[in-house]
C-alpha cells in the first residue's frame, strides 16, 4: 500500500520515523514531527537515513525531499502576509500554531508557469535545526524508498537556484520514471529568506509576563507594522508638505507642525516595499506618525492606521535572523485579533537612523522652532503627560489610552442576544471572551450609520469588558493636563443634552490644519451606566 506525503504527516511512527506497514494513518491524527533531521550529505555521498523520500507533484513533475527532513504537509494557508523586499518566490509569512513560517512556491522558484488561481495546494514544513520553511507545490504523489532507485546526483555549476536545489534524480522502473531530488539545506539557506527562530519558543515561556504594553498598527501599503506607543509622539492625519529642498529619496517634504518643521519620510519606501511614488501632495486619507529623533521629530507617512493592539513582551513571536535589507528594522511579529501577521518595528532603530537624524536635523538648523512654541513646549514637558485616542460618531469624541485594553475592526459576525436593548449592536466573541457592543449613535439617540471605517474600542467597567463600536479612530492626541478643561455649561449648548450628561471634559486641541478643537473626553462609567439605568425602565 502507497502512503502520500501527507498521510504520512499524520501517520502513526516507528523508532526510525516510519509509518508502521500495513496499518491506515488516522487523518484525524494532530500532524506529528518527524526526528530531528541529520546533517545533511554532501552532494554524491547517499545517506541510508534519506533512502525514504515524500514525492510531490509540480504540474506533471515529480520531485522528493527526504522524509527525515518534513515536519509535516499542510493545506495552502488563506492569510499570508508578504514581507518588503522579498523574492517573488517567496510568498510571505504564516502562522502555523503561533510559529512563523516562511512560504516558498516552488513554482516560481523553480520557473514553472503559474498554477491556476482556483486550485490550492499543498504546504511542506521542512526543518533543519531551528530552522523551518513552508514549500508549496501541486499535490501529494507518494513515499518512496531509495533503495528501489538508481540515483544519479549533480555536480552544481551555479548557474541558477535550480541547478543549486535540485541535487540529484531517482530512476524509477529501469528509466521510465524520473523523480528530482530537493536538497533541504539549500532550500532553507536561500538568499533573502526569513530564519524563524523554533528554538527560540520554549525559552521565551520561562519569563516573567511583565508589564501589559500597547503598540499601533498600521498599513505601508502591502504589509502590516505596528510601533509601540511610547515611542510615539503623535498620530494624525497627514498634513500639506512643503515640497522643499529636502524632497529627496525616502523624503516627501517638509510638514509644519505647530510651528516646528520636521521631514516627512514615505515609510513603505524606506522599507523598500516599492519606489517612492511620485505626487504632487499625498492623499489626505494618508496618516503620519510623529517619532523623536536625537536631532529632532520626524514624520513617517503610512496609508492608515488599524488599531490599538495590547501585548506582553513574550507575545513578539521572534525571528533569528530576517535576511533582508531593512531586517534588523523588524523586532518579530505579533498576531492580531484577525489572526494577521503584524510586523513588530524596533523604535529604537528608527530613532538612531542615520538618514533620519540629518533630516531632522537639517530641518532644525534651517527652521529653528519658533519662540513662542518652544514656550509652549517647555510648559507641556512641565506637566502631566496624557495620551488619548480620538475617535468619532457624529461628534469628536477621546479616550484616555489607559482606560482602552484594544481597539479592533468590527466584527463581520456578531452573536444576537435574546430581548436585546436597541442600543446593544451584539455580542463580540473576543478570543472566547463575551463582550456586549455599544453602539452609542443609537444611545444617544442620533441617526444609524455603518461605513467601513467602524472600530470597536474595548474598555473595563467593574471588572466586565464592553465595547463602543464608533464611526472611526482618527488619531492617538499628546497632550497635558493644562490643555484639559472641564466642559463649559455654554459649551453644553451645542451637544445633546444626553451626551453632554456623560463627558468628563474636552481637549483643547490644534488639528492637522491649524484650527483649535474642543475634543470630548467620554466617560465610560456614566456611559455604561445609562445603559443599565435604560433596562431597568
Amino acid at each position: 500500500m502507497d502512503l502520500t506525503l501527507d498521510q504520512l504527516s499524520t501517520a502513526p511512527k516507528t523508532s526510525d520515523g516510519l509509518a508502521p506497514i500495513g496499518q491506515e494513518p488516522n487523518p484525524a491524527t494532530e500532524p506529528t514531527s518527524f526526528a530531528s533531521p541529520p546533517e545533511p550529505a554532501r552532494r554524491g555521498q547517499e545517506k541510508q537515513q534519506k533512502a525514504i523520500y515524500g514525492s510531490f507533484m509540480i504540474g506533471e513533475t515529480e520531485f522528493a525531499i527526504p522524509v527525515s527532513s518534513v515536519q509535516e504537509v499542510v493545506n495552502e494557508p488563506k492569510d499570508i502576509s508578504p514581507v518588503p523586499l522579498s523574492p517573488d518566490y517567496m510568498l510571505g509569512l504564516f502562522n502555523l500554531r503561533e510559529k512563523i513560517v516562511p512560504v516558498v512556491d516552488l513554482r516560481k522558484l523553480l520557473e514553472y508557469p503559474d498554477a491556476p488561481k482556483d486550485k490550492a495546494g499543498k504546504v511542506a514544513i521542512i526543518e533543519h535545526g531551528a530552522h523551518s520553511i513552508g514549500l508549496l507545490f501541486d499535490r501529494t504523489s507518494e513515499v518512496l524508498n531509495g533503495k528501489d532507485a538508481a540515483r544519479v546526483d549533480f555536480k552544481p555549476n551555479d548557474r541558477g537556484i535550480k541547478d543549486i536545489v535540485i541535487e540529484g534524480v531517482l530512476k524509477f522502473e529501469g528509466g521510465d520514471r524520473l523523480v528530482q531530488i530537493l536538497d533541504p539545506q539549500e532550500l532553507l539557506n536561500l538568499e533573502k529568506l526569513p530564519r524563524s527562530n523554533s528554538g527560540a519558543e520554549a525559552s521565551r515561556q520561562a519569563f516573567s509576563r511583565g508589564k501589559r504594553h500597547s503598540c499601533i498598527s498600521f498599513q505601508t501599503g502591502h504589509t502590516s507594522c505596528a510601533i509601540d506607543l511610547r515611542f510615539v509622539k503623535e498620530v494624525r492625519e497627514l498634513p500639506k508638505l512643503d515640497q522643499s529642498l529636502f524632497a529627496h529619496g525616502h523624503i516627501l517634504g517638509t510638514a509644519n507642525l505647530r510651528g516646528v518643521i520636521l521631514p516627512v519620510i514615505d515609510f513603505r519606501s524606506f522599507l523598500g516595499d516599492e519606489p517612492v511614488i511620485e505626487f504632487t501632495q499625498p492623499p489626505q486619507e494618508r496618516r503620519m506618525l510623529v517619532i523623536e529623533t536625537p536631532e529632532g521629530p520626524v514624520g513617517l507617512m503610512v496609508y492608515s492606521i488599524d488599531s490599538i493592539l495590547p501585548y506582553y513582551e513574550d507575545e513578539i513571536l521572534p525571528f533569528a535572523k530576517l535576511a533582508l535589507p531593512c531586517g534588523d528594522l523588524v523586532e518579530g511579529c505579533l498576531i492580531d485579533q484577525e489572526n494577521r501577521i503584524v510586523m513588530m518595528i524596533k523604535p529604537e532603530m528608527l530613532q538612531e537612523d542615520k538618514g533620519f537624524m540629518e533630516a531632522a536635523k537639517a530641518c532644525q538648523e534651517i527652521y529653528p522652532p519658533e519662540t513662542e512654541d518652544s514656550e509652549t513646549s517647555a510648559q507641556l514637558r512641565g506637566n502631566t503627560r496624557r495620551t488619548f485616542i480620538q475617535f468619532t460618531f457624529d461628534k469628536r469624541f477621546a479616550l484616555e489610552t489607559s482606560k482602552v485594553s484594544e481597539v479592533i475592526e468590527r466584527p463581520a459576525e456578531l452573536l444576537e442576544p435574546p430581548f436585546a436593548l436597541k442600543f446593544v449592536e451584539g455580542i463580540i466573541n473576543l478570543r472566547g471572551d463575551l463582550i456586549t457592543l455599544l453602539n452609542p449613535r443609537l444611545l444617544y439617540g442620533m441617526p444609524p450609520t455603518k461605513t467601513a471605517d467602524q472600530k470597536v474600542l474595548i474598555f473595563k467597567h467593574n471588572g466586565q469588558r464592553f465595547g463602543i463600536l464608533v464611526d472611526s479612530v482618527d488619531e492617538i492626541i499628546m497632550t497635558t493636563e493644562n490643555q484639559i478643561a472641564a466642559l463649559k455649561p455654554i459649551d453644553k449648548q451645542n451637544t445633546e443634552r444626553s451626551v453632554a450628561e456623560d463627558v468628563a471634559g474636552c481637549i483643547q486641541h490644534t488639528n492637522t490644519f491649524g484650527t483649535l478643537n474642543s475634543v470630548l473626553i467620554l466617560d465610560t462609567d456614566a456611559l455604561v451606566t445609562r445603559c443599565l439605568r435604560s433596562m431597568e425602565q
